[in-house]
């Protein structure tokens, strides 16, 4: 039976480089599930840093669309 792990994929950039980041190391910096984790390159060091702590974005999802007339109008009958 597999076990379902809290790590993650990350696809860095233009290089197609994808780091599967420990759950150790997770863990040992203290991230939480649901928090953001971004990877960034310091081309001054040659290095990838990881920068956590942002909150991703939620999609906002839109309501939806009555299919109602608004303002009392009625809707023109379809032509057989």
């Amino acid at each position: 039976m597999r076990i379902h792990s809290t790590r993650k994929l990350f696809l860095f950039g233009r290089y197609s480089l994808a780091l599967l980041i420990p759950k150790k190391w997770l863990v040992a910096l203290e991230v939480n599930r649901g928090d953001g984790v971004e990877l960034a390159l310091d081309r001054k060091r040659r290095r990838i840093v990881l920068r956590f702590g942002k909150t991703p974005t939620t999609p906002v999802n839109n309501p939806p669309k009555e299919d109602t007339p608004k303002d009392g109008l009625e809707p023109i009958p379809r032509l057989d």
